[in-house]
């Protein structure tokens, strides 16, 4: 569990969004309603906190009134156990070199520059029944993946 401020009001507060910048929350926000993800933030909040908390590689999103590149985007799952006091730099260190979602984000990135046969042999790092895992596997299937626009909105 981790604890990323008081966002929202009391009775709104099932997503939480984390963007250095205030205009990439709105799409943050559209992306975590749509794959149900509970915590999503760009990759400056990703690069500021891969230490202390577990992130998994979310896809892209198209922010063409911001920028023309499309921006990778990250779901925060946890925080890091630190374990002992006095021990807790080494722990952060280790793990942080361990990261549990390697294979998936391997799957996501083969997904991502298109390298279908990479991401059929990886295809098993997508299971569950998530919506993020459902879009990524549909990805896979149909040779095809779109990258969200949420400039619309």
């Amino acid at each position: 569990e981790a604890k990323v401020g008081n966002m929202g009001c009391a009775t709104m507060r099932k997503f939480s969004f984390v963007s250095a910048l205030v205009p990439y929350v709105h799409a943050l926000e559209r992306h975590a309603a749509h794959t149900a993800a509970a915590v999503v933030s760009d990759a400056a909040i990703q690069r500021e906190c891969q230490k202390e908390f577990v992130f998994r590689r979310a896809g892209l999103l198209k922010l063409r009134k911001l920028r023309e590149i499309p921006m990778p985007i990250y779901e925060l799952l946890k925080v890091i156990d630190c374990g002992e006091a006095g021990e807790w730099m080494y722990e952060l260190e280790a793990a942080a070199k361990h990261n549990p979602y390697k294979e998936w984000d391997t799957f996501v990135e083969a997904v991502l520059s298109e390298d279908w046969d990479c991401a059929a042999r990886m295809l098993w790092a997508a299971e569950g029944s998530t919506p993020l895992a459902m879009t990524f596997r549909n990805a896979v299937a149909q040779q095809e993946y779109e990258v969200p626009d949420y400039s619309k909105f």
